[in-house]
């Protein structure tokens, strides 16, 4: 705790004495606001929403009723509609007289007859009915979740005498959706469903939804058109993928025959949408009495005796008795049969449904270099139209020419192909010398780094060897200076120094002893150092 107060006081006493009030007022006013704000903010009542998203109308008897209760208020506008604050303390108070008046009145539905009062109209039992229907619907359409809010307006027809004149009942539907939120078309046939079987005569045709921003959400002709478009290209797609494929197919045989670049296959197809039904009735006959007997009649009539009536051929002679002689009794046989067969027809009904999406034409063109040879070309021929599934009697075609190709597009392409590869080696090894860059600069890095480290170390041991060897010289100095003060005893010293005491003696005594040889060999020494 004192080292924090002393660098406080250091840090105080950096600043002059302007700088310091300056200081002070600033933490002073800064005090000031914060109170300040506190106090207007906590004197302030705390507001909350009485109600929200009314209409006008509605936001507007409300704060009539607020100013005569003498309650503080304040209104926020918004798309959804009138938003109403008041004083927390006074909500639940406020909700409940507003209440007792029948406010906010809102989308009322069927509960507007219970304040029925006699002598009420039969036109206005008709607006109040009308009005009833389109608060109940506005109420259960609100109750989807993606809706925020919605509107409701319905027209009924004048009641005729004659069925001709008679209008039908439309509606109008506006919804307002939460947002990022959107009606699927299940939701939005639901509602249209909802509305039909709501109000008597009022059918789904006669029905428009549309949401805030005006774009009508059920338009038939807008579907239509985007499943005629839709089927359009679905159509379209699966024409053409079939057609690639089959060129791929193709393609791919050519290349591995004849080579890469030696023939071009283009395929045209034309396929068949139409949904088409064929109903059949096939009936055969009979053959030699052969089949099903549906029914049999058989009838067969014998006589056998003696007759005597006349007889004989035809005509009057034979047939009028007494008009010839009678010829006495004669022998009579008499024989018939009927038969009759009724057969069952055979009979053989078929029903085909064909899908869409049949071959109705195929049409492949195959370009060979001159190269290749004519029997090749003929096998090719052969070859390719089994591959495609080449139909005569459904009108396909296939033709296979030789012409020269030329080489500059297959040049270009490859030397294009050469520079592609020449730059992607260029960015390669680029990258790989930036990576080694990187990392020599990393490691240079590292080795200044241990570098420096190392020569500052060496330089502090330096210093400190620098130092300890001055500090060793003033030690030796100052017991050289002592012994030779005579003030350190002999036992004091170390082995060192009492040899070079030693050594120190006999020099002064030898030069004491001998002054001219001493003087000699000096003069010797001098000589030989120069």
């Amino acid at each position: 705790m004192p080292d924090w107060k002393e660098r406080y006081l250091q840090l105080w006493n950096q600043y002059s004495k302007r700088q310091r009030y300056i200081f002070i007022g600033s933490v002073l006013a800064l005090l000031v606001a914060v109170m300040g704000a506190g106090l207007w903010f906590g004197s302030a009542p705390d507001m909350v929403p009485l109600f929200t998203d009314m209409e006008s109308k509605d936001a507007g008897e409300v704060t009539a009723k607020l100013k005569e209760s003498k309650i503080s208020y304040e209104i926020q506008e918004n798309k959804l509609g009138t938003t109403i604050l008041v004083p927390s303390a006074d909500v639940h108070e406020a909700r409940l007289s507003l209440a007792v008046e029948g406010l906010p009145r809102g989308s009322k539905g069927f509960e507007i007859f219970d304040d029925s009062k006699l002598g009420v109209t039969e036109f206005q039992n008709k607006v109040n009915y009308l009005q009833a229907l389109q608060g109940e619907l506005t109420r259960t359409i609100e109750q989807i979740g993606a809706v925020q809010k919605a509107r409701v307006h319905i027209v009924l027809p004048e009641d005729s005498l004659y069925k001709k004149n008679e209008k039908p009942a439309t509606a109008s539907i506006m919804v307002m959706l939460k947002p990022n939120t959107q009606l699927s078309k299940k939701e939005i046939k639901g509602i249209v469903n909802l509305a039909a079987h709501s109000v008597q005569g009022l059918t789904p045709e006669n029905i428009t939804i549309v949401d805030e921003s005006g774009r009508i959400l059920n338009d038939p002709d807008e579907d239509e058109e985007r499943s005629i478009s839709s089927q359009t290209m679905t159509q379209l797609d699966m024409t053409k993928k079939m057609q690639e494929n089959l060129q791929r197919n193709v393609q791919s045989m050519l290349d591995q025959s004849l080579g890469e670049g030696k023939a071009f296959v283009r395929v045209s197809l034309e396929l068949d949408f139409d949904t088409k039904q064929t109903d059949r009735q096939i009936f055969t006959p009979v053959v030699d009495d052969s089949g099903i007997i549906r029914s049999q009649q058989e009838v067969s009539e014998t006589y056998s005796g003696t007759s005597t009536a006349p007889g004989g051929a035809a005509g009057v002679q034979s047939n009028v008795p007494g008009y010839v002689a009678e010829n006495g009794n004669a022998n009579a046989d008499y024989e018939r049969k009927e038969a009759t067969r009724n057969y069952e027809i055979n009979e053989e009904k078929q029903k085909v449904v064909a899908s869409p999406g049949s071959i109705r034409r195929l049409t492949v063109a195959v370009l060979v270099d001159d190269s290749v040879t004519a029997p090749q070309r003929e096998s090719l021929l052969r070859s390719v139209s089994s591959a495609a599934g080449i139909n005569t009697d459904r009108g396909d075609t296939i033709s296979v020419e030789p012409l020269p190709f030329s080489t500059e597009a297959a040049d270009r392409r490859a030397a294009a192909e050469q520079a592609e590869r020449d730059r992607q080696d260029r960015i390669f090894y680029a990258q790989i010398a930036a990576v080694l860059l990187v990392l020599a600069l990393i490691a240079l890095y590292f080795y200044m780094k241990r570098r420096k480290r190392l020569q500052e170390e060496a330089a502090v041991a330096e210093q400190k060897r620098l130092e300890e060897e001055a500090e060793q010289k003033r030690i030796a100095e100052e017991r050289a200076a002592m012994i030779e003060a005579g003030e350190m005893e002999e036992e004091e010293l170390t082995e060192e120094e009492q040899r070079q005491l030693t050594e120190k003696q006999q020099i002064m005594q030898l030069i004491d002893a001998k002054p001219a040889e001493v003087a000699m060999l000096v003069k010797t020494w001098l000589a030989e150092d120069d």
